[in-house]
């Protein structure tokens, strides 16, 4: 056995796989197949849910060692959307994300530890409105092999989740009815390119 086949094997073990390896590289993100979406606390009553339409995402994966993978996320705020206009046009402005000011939303990992053989944690740092601070979010490797509805392409599916303080971005409108807490969960599908 191959240095790299022995190395891709114990990645596929640790990452719960059994599929043939990638190597190390920038992987493509599906955007058919991945989505960024929020809930928060509405006065008690409800959790009002709502997602960004326009996102992007840059993954540098090495199956031989995941703690060295590197993600960044780039996230229109002004593409946010509640099915509900009015108050997506609430959320665009001044008293929460006020995107014509800051119009983008990003994430930059600079740390991704291992928890579970199919669990790591990820650091790194976000910036919203203008302020940027330091999140740990939580991704979840879902399935890792090839895609019986992509010719057999090699697909990597997770779910990242986490939660921030929207106050500490300085999105404090209606806190604390409006809930501080914000739900955080990222799908997504990629492959190698």
């Amino acid at each position: 056995m191959t240095r790299h086949a022995a190395a891709c094997l114990a990645a596929l073990v640790l990452w719960a796989g059994a599929a043939p390896c990638a190597r190390a590289g920038t992987w493509a993100m599906d955007r058919s197949h991945s989505q960024v979406k929020f809930s928060v606390d509405h006065l008690g009553y409800s959790l009002v849910h709502g997602w960004f339409r326009e996102f992007d995402a840059r993954i540098e994966l090495d199956p031989d060692a995941v703690e060295r993978a590197a993600v960044s996320f780039t996230i229109r705020a002004d593409s946010v959307d509640t099915a509900w206009e009015g108050r997506d046009r609430y959320l665009r402005g001044p008293d929460f994300l006020d995107a014509e000011a800051h119009p983008e939303i990003t994430f930059t990992s600079h740390e991704v530890r291992l928890v579970a053989s199919d669990v790591a944690d990820i650091t790194g740092r976000l910036t919203i409105n203008g302020v940027t601070r330091t999140e740990t979010l939580r991704a979840r490797l879902n399935r890792y092999g090839p895609s019986a509805l992509a010719g057999g392409e090699l697909v990597a599916g997770f779910t990242v989740t986490g939660e921030i303080d929207r106050t500490a971005y300085g999105v404090s409108f209606a806190a604390p009815h409006v809930g501080r807490t914000v739900e955080i969960r990222v799908d997504l599908e990629a492959s190698p390119r």
